[in-house]
Parts: structure tokens; sequence; C-alpha cells
């Protein structure tokens, strides 16, 4: 995976650019959403009478169900599904207002940071409402961020046209004090990102962050495991954290568990406009793994097919290399292991 380090949007670039405060989870989903599970055959028919449902006047909660049965469709495998939910959904968008940062002077020469959480609801009335705070700083800087969110208005999400009342978290990173060069060590980094959830435990996004600083900066930390298995509990649409926990998952032999870590995120990265490689290589390696051949030669193609023409030849190389030994495993009763070579 030392390649996709490389990648502007990746987490290391991210961790690079903020080292104290890079790493946190978002979500947008609307509220009371149900959870479903489909199989395969199940999901053409739900995806069909979700979207007529949403062809008429629907309710709110009949908007929200049908986005409930698109995404399980989508989960199932049905592109349709996956094509509808891209083209038809519509995030919150703030139209009127605005939000400032607290004016603080910090009495240390040193930068003084501070991450703010808040998870929220925006109504289809466009007012942010029931702000919780998940994170917040000295002083209390959540609640100058929730009174100018409610003098904000905000564009409801949407599903083909039909506004639904949203459940929406909102990151405010803040620094103050210290010249504009300062830089903390290593250690601080790590002391920080563990700072914080020693005091925020519930902080998916907190989580996220020291999962992400050990991932960059001290793999082999015994503690990381713990953490990573943690963030991707929090949040376990986090495409970063259900991926990294999918691929421990096949080193250690537990195909069929890293699959189901990674079915929440591997449709949202095929349909993506960045579709992820690592994503499909992580889910190749589970199939083949559980011997589904066909299953893991088509995903590993499609991780062959996606990777950038601009990306190192080495990488390229080894996607290459590893559909090729699928290929052989697949077409005689040898076997090689999932896990072999480095990522």
């Amino acid at each position: 995976m030392d390649a996709f380090l490389d990648d502007p949007a990746s987490y290391a670039k991210r961790v690079a650019r903020n080292p104290v405060l890079a790493g946190g989870t978002s979500s947008q989903t609307p509220v009371d959403a149900p959870v479903l599970e489909l199989e395969a055959g199940q999901a053409p028919g739900v995806f069909n009478e979700a979207v007529q449902t949403l062809a008429g006047r629907p309710t709110e909660a009949q908007v929200v169900q049908a986005w409930g049965d698109l995404q399980a469709a989508c989960d199932a495998d049905h592109e349709q599904a996956c094509q509808f939910l891209k083209e038809q959904s519509l995030p919150p968008a703030r139209t009127r207002g605005g939000v400032t940062h607290p004016k603080e002077r910090s009495r240390s020469f040193r930068s003084e940071y501070a991450v703010v959480i808040l998870q929220c609801r925006i109504d289809v009335d466009e007012r942010v409402r029931d702000c919780q705070v998940v994170e917040d700083g000295s002083g209390r800087p959540s609640q100058h961020f929730i009174a100018q969110l409610g003098e904000s208005r905000y564009r409801p999400w949407s599903l083909a046209g039909h506004a639904a009342a949203t459940s929406y978290s909102f990151t405010f990173n803040l620094r103050y004090g210290g010249p504009a060069e300062d830089e903390l060590s290593l250690e601080q980094k790590l002391g920080w990102a563990r700072l914080r959830v020693a005091h925020f435990p519930q902080s998916g996004g907190a989580w996220a962050n020291l999962a992400m600083q050990l991932a960059v900066h001290t793999p082999e930390d015994p503690d990381y495991p713990k953490v990573l298995a943690q963030a991707h509990a929090l949040a376990p649409r986090f495409q970063w954290t259900a991926t990294e926990m999918a691929w421990h998952r096949v080193q250690a032999g537990q195909y069929a568990a890293a699959l189901m870590a990674l079915r929440p995120v591997i449709r949202r990265s095929v349909m993506g406009e960045h579709p992820n490689p690592y994503v499909l290589e992580t889910a190749a390696a589970a199939h083949f793994g559980l011997n589904q051949c066909p299953e893991a030669l088509a995903e590993q193609r499609k991780a062959v097919d996606l990777l950038p023409k601009e990306w190192p030849a080495p990488e390229r190389e080894r996607f290459q290399r590893k559909l090729q030994d699928y290929q052989s495993a697949c077409a005689t009763p040898k076997a090689v292991s999932a896990a072999t070579g480095p990522r």
C-alpha cells in the first residue's frame, strides 16, 4: 500500500498536511434511516419499488424508507441502485449565514490545538437543530459554533428531489497562537492523538485520527490493532478504517469477516468519482481466501484496471502479478496465499 500513501487524497497525506488534527469521520444520513440486509435476488424488486415510490409524492418517512431500500439494494450488488443513489442524492449545503472561529489568544509561545465535533440535525425547513457535542475544546468553543449554526440555513438532504431531515456531522479544527512554522515532534503528535481518545472515548473522529497517526508513523505499535478495531467499531462506513480492518483480517485468515468489514464501503468505492483499487484488492484477497475464484478474479481485474496510469510501475506490476497468481491458482488445484506479497 506504500504507493497509495503518495496519493494527495490518501490518509498519509492528510496526516502530513495537518499532522495534529488530521483524521476524522463525517456523516450525512437521513434521520431514522433503516438498516436492511438483502440477498442479491431480492435487490431488483426492492429497487423498482423504491424508485416507483420516489416517482410519486412520497411523505418524508417514505423517502427515508426508499433511501434505506436503495442502500440495501446497492450493498447487494445491484448496479442500478448504486447509480441511482449516486445521481439522485443531493447532500446538505449552506445557503445563508456562516461560521467563524472564536478569537482566543494562546497563553503559550507554542500553538494550542482543539477539535470540535458536533452531531446535528438538518431539517427540511433548512434549520440546524439538536446539536450534540462529540468533541470540544477548553472554554467550550462548541457553544460558539452551535449558536452560529442555529442562525445559518442549510439546504436539506434530498433524494430524487424529495427532502428529508438528516443527521449531519460538523467538524472544526482550531489552532491558537504560536508561530506559523510551529511544528510538533512525533512524540507530541501521537501524545495529542492519544489525549483526544482519552477525553472523548466515544468520538469516531478521535479514534480514526489516532489510528491514522499510528499507521503512518508507528505501524508496529502494539496498540495499533486495538485502536484500529475501536475506530472501525465507531465508524464502520469510514472507508479507510473499513479497508484497513479488512486487510488485517485477511492477514489473519479471517476472510469472511474481511468481506463483512468491506461491505459498507466497497460499492461506494466502485461507484465514486475516485474509485480506490486498494479496496478492490482487499476484496479480491478475501474472496480468494474463501476459494471464490470468479469473485476474486473479477475484483482483482477491476483493481488493475482502476490503477491510475501515472501510478509507479512497481506497484502496477504488483497488482498485475497478483492477478496472474490468482489466474494460475484458480486454473489448477495448487493454491497461493491471499496475503502473499507486500502492500
